[in-house]
């Protein structure tokens, strides 16, 4: 080998390397090998083929970020908004319905209150909020905001560290409607976004290429490869968490938009307009477009309408003044709530329920609960009044409601229907059978399929059932006993057994009074074979059918204590729906 090595330096560097110093082709070089060239543009060919890949995927990326930052910039200019606070001292004078309040900007700064809806809302959409006649920030919300300035006065001085409804006030829904929404947190405003994760750590790539042995030039190559792979993997990968969490952040952006939308003016000077109206000395203020949500003739808005306000106002005489201002505080969360979130009726003293509930029908309203957001459509829970009625079963003070599986849409099979629930806490049933029944059941916890899909995960939780119609003239709740209320999930590979342990079912909700995809033998071939019965003595008076169910007995007897919410023990369910109950946390 020495020899060799001296005798090629003597001679001077390979023909290849010369013809190249000279500035030769590799064709110059290697003349008749065509495989070589072929080789060469291959590789030349492959690396042009990269970079433009590389570039257009880098080109359409930029261009996707600048889509989504300009829709953002847009959405929150559109509205009033600004990327920063101007002032953080002072206060800011903020008309609540018709009572003016001092709020301090370094409260609304503090590290509880600087992410909520309300410090955002005031902070970064001061110009899009509508301006009373002197000029003071006006807020489509009652007198109840006092209760809020109080508590922040005691986050400003460091005194307490939260804002939380005590349980008088959590039970009033003029406090805990708007807690619920204005203590919401949003985190793209007041703060910039968490450091992205870091990247994840490049595809492991076993195994090496074909002919590439250690030491060997092919063997370096496919390790270079592997490296540019995994460093370009790691890039990538960086760019799409990026690229989530700038579409997460518009989508909250688009979120808080949408909740505050009612409270931001809405560029029509006429619909922006703030009335009035005197009552008892005290004026009572509510935008004109918050009255026109509710009808364009509807009873309030014509009332606040009828009289020329030229002298300051006009005096409401006829209706006693709490019972109006409670009615018009009705109205406005009617109007401004979100889509989705239960409304309760006033929380009104002991013995005046009766007239203030006719004060209330007289301006147009019900005194019901009701969910404005999910009626309209083709749900088996028809009106806001039933849904109203429905959720007040749950005890949820605010909760909102989210469809997340419905059959005609996701279809009856069982892993379709498991996809769409499983991970929730909070999951109301809603039934159809036929045109004429219509009930179902609150699972006040998740549905927990098994680890194992050859088996069932039986568990307590607490669970209801109730009853909208066929079964019962109105809205009806049915208490479980406490040994009754838990669920029994089956696996994807089994069936949940009944108490002669027969395959009967995919799911069985109260302890065997619902069950979901029965068959005999169970599993059915979908969940819309449905059986559902409860004893006579466990249901509350006013079932329609007072007519026995009957079922022979193995042993020849009749068994004539059981009633259904169906039309029939044993049914085909047309529709079922399952809707995400949920309370926010403002933690």
């Amino acid at each position: 080998m020495d020899g060799m090595g001296k005798k090629r330096r003597a001679e001077g560097p390979p023909p290849f390397a010369a013809a190249a110093a000279a500035g030769a082709s590799a064709s110059d070089v290697l003349t008749g090998s065509a495989s070589v060239d072929v080789i060469i543009s291959r590789c030349s060919n492959s690396l042009e083929g990269l970079q433009e890949h590389t570039a257009s995927a880098i080109r359409d990326r930029k261009e996707e970020v600048k889509a989504v930052t300009e829709e953002i910039r847009t959405m929150v200019t559109d509205k009033g908004g600004v990327g920063g606070v101007a002032e953080k001292d002072g206060v800011i004078m903020v008309n609540a319905g018709g009572q003016v309040f001092p709020v301090k900007r370094t409260a609304l700064l503090r590290p509880y209150m600087k992410r909520r809806y309300i410090s955002v809302l005031l902070m970064y959409h001061e110009g899009g909020l509508p301006k009373d006649a002197d000029g003071h920030i006006y807020l489509e919300t009652s007198s109840a905001f006092s209760f809020f300035l109080d508590k922040m006065t005691l986050i400003d001085t460091g005194r307490t560290m939260a804002i939380e409804l005590p349980a008088s006030k959590a039970a009033d829904p003029l406090y805990a409607d708007y807690h619920s929404l204005f203590m919401r947190k949003i985190n793209c405003y007041s703060a910039p976004p968490q450091a992205l994760p870091a990247a994840a750590a490049p595809m492991e790539v076993d195994g090496q290429g074909e002919g590439g042995g250690e030491g060997t030039v092919a063997d370096g190559v496919e390790r270079a490869m592997k490296d540019t792979m995994a460093a370009f993997e790691q890039r990538l990968r960086a760019d799409a968490e990026a690229y989530k969490a700038l579409v997460r952040q518009r989508d909250e952006i688009a979120t808080f938009l949408t909740a505050m939308a009612p409270f931001l003016c809405s560029g029509d000077g006429e619909a922006d307009s703030i009335l009035s109206l005197t009552v008892m000395g005290r004026p009572v203020l509510i935008m004109r477009k918050t009255l026109e949500r509710l009808g364009h003739n509807h009873a309030l808005l014509t009332r606040f309408l009828t009289m020329p306000q030229h002298l300051g106002g006009h005096d409401v005489d006829q209706t006693p003044s709490e019972h109006f201002v409670t009615t018009v505080d009705f109205a406005r969360r009617i109007a401004t709530l979100p889509h989705n979130q239960l409304i309760r009726p006033p929380l009104v003293e002991e013995g005046d329920e009766r007239l203030v509930k006719e004060d209330i029908e007289t301006y147009g309203l019900k005194y019901e609960p009701l969910c404005n957001g999910v009626t309209g459509g083709d749900f088996v829970i028809e009106t806001a009044e039933e849904w109203g009625k429905v959720i007040k079963m749950t005890g949820k003070h605010s909760p909102t409601v989210t469809l997340i599986y419905k059959s005609s849409r996701d279809r009856f099979g069982y892993s379709s229907f498991l996809n769409k629930v499983v991970g929730k806490s909070g999951l109301l049933f809603a039934l159809q059978d036929g045109p004429t029944h219509r009930f179902g059941a609150f699972i006040d916890g998740p549905l927990t399929p098994p680890d194992d899909p050859t088996q069932a995960n039986i568990y307590k939780v607490p669970v209801f059932l109730y009853s909208l119609s066929g079964a019962y003239e109105t809205p009806t709740k049915i208490e479980l006993q406490e040994k009754d209320q838990q669920v029994e999930v089956a696996g994807t590979q089994l069936a949940v057994e009944d108490d002669d342990d027969e395959s009967t079912a995919d799911v069985c909700i109260a302890g065997g009074y619902l069950w979901l995809g029965y068959g005999d033998p169970g599993p059915a071939d979908d969940l819309s074979s449905c059986y559902q019965w409860i004893e006579r003595d466990k249901l509350p008076e006013g079932h329609i059918d007072d007519s026995d169910i009957d079922d022979e007995e193995e042993d020849g007897t009749m068994d004539d204590g059981r009633r259904t919410l169906a039309s029939t023990i044993e049914f085909e369910c047309t529709e079922m729906e399952v809707w995400h109950i949920t309370e926010e946390v403002n933690a």
